[in-house]
This record gives structure tokens, sequence and C-alpha cells, in this order.
């Protein structure tokens, strides 16, 4: 299952998949991502998989249930491993700047977009267009990346690190300067060429500058 993008080599969600179900969850990804999710059918999967429909039903509910079966390992990582692992041993190892933090939040979210890029197109798609799936998006989010997450800025203010603004609003400071990033890159242009370090560097910059307390 190496050939699978990332987040899905140790998922349960594609433990166990036969040759056939691989085949139509790489191409539900492909058509999800090219065509969007309400206009793709799961005949279309099959087709495009070189499979029978039925195949699809002998893993997957339905659509919706093959839909979140790609949504669910991506949730489970949208926030970086750093941030759990940094949370972990807060009392042990401390960030010494807010720069190092930042930048290893977004150094490593930007592997993990280049790697899921059709993935990410796929959330990105539904959490904006469809409420009653992003209702169930944001149900599913672990509330444990949530909680490190917190912990992580709270102790950044303590140590006087950081602007005293509500934790929702720093997270929202930073994902909309790295999503502004990722849309240009990696949704709207995708063919672009551009200077990844400089803008990687540029963007960590502009995030750390509005983030430092006065």
């Amino acid at each position: 299952m190496h050939d699978i993008i990332s987040i899905y080599e140790d998922s349960p969600e594609t433990h166990g998949l036969t040759e056939k179900q691989l085949k139509i969850f790489r191409s539900a990804i492909q058509l999800f991502a090219e065509r969007g999710y309400a206009n793709t059918s799961t005949k279309e999967i099959a087709e495009n998989a070189g499979v029978s429909e039925g195949s699809i039903f002998k893993k997957f509910k339905n659509k919706e249930d093959l839909l979140f079966s790609i949504l669910n390992p991506l949730l489970r990582n949208i926030l970086p491993q750093v941030v759990n692992e940094f949370s972990e041993e807060t009392l042990k190892t401390r960030y010494d700047s807010l720069r190092d933090f930042i930048a290893a939040v977004i150094n490593n979210r930007n592997v993990f977009v280049k790697e899921n890029v059709n993935v990410i197109k796929i959330f990105v798609d539904e959490f904006i267009y469809d409420l009653k799936i992003r209702d169930r998006m944001v149900k599913a989010i672990p509330y444990d990346y949530v909680k490190n997450f917190n912990d992580i800025l709270n102790d950044f203010k303590q140590r006087n690190l950081i602007v005293d603004w509500t934790n929702s609003e720093i997270f929202r400071f930073i994902f909309s300067a790295f999503f502004g990033y990722v849309a240009e890159h990696f949704l709207i242009f995708p063919d672009l060429k551009f200077d990844e370090k400089s803008e990687i560097d540029h963007t960590i910059d502009s995030i750390v500058k509005g983030l430092q307390p006065e």
C-alpha cells in the first residue's frame, strides 16, 4: 500500500482492502479531486477503477461512506504530529522561541500538503460547499489534537512569547496565512513556478511578526 498517499499507509479505513477495493479508493480520490464529490457517481468511480460497481458496496455502504473513508484520516492529521509531540513533552522540552515552533508547524504541514494534495482538494471543496458534510467533519476532529494545540499556546502565553489573544484567534491567524499559500500554489495555480523556500520563510516570518507580543 505504499503507493497510496501518506495518510492512508496506516489508516484503519484502508486496512485489509483487497486489490479491487484499493483501485476503487484510488479512483474515488482522483475523481472527487478532479470533478467534485457531488458530480461523481459510484458508477464512474467503478469504471475508472476498472471494476464492477458492486465491488464498491462490498466495503463501503454508499458514496458518502467512501468519501469519509477518504476524509477521516485527513481530519486526524490536520494538526501536525509535532504539535502532539511538543504537548506531551512540554514539561521536559520547550521551543526556545515562537519562530522555532511556527517554523516546525509550517514546514511539517507543507510536506503533508504536498504528499496529499488531492485529498486536500476534496477536503476544501466539501468543507466550503456542503454544510452537512462540514458538520460531520467538524465533529470528527479529534479532541486531543485541539487540546494539545491549546496547551501549547497557553504555554507560550505564560512565557510571554505570544500575543494574549484567544487560542481560536491565534489558530485562525496561523491557518489563514498558511492556507493562502496552499490555495495559491496547490489549488488555484498548481502549475505556477515559485521559490518554495523563500515563500515558506516569508510565511513563517509574517505569522511570527503578527503574533509576537508588543
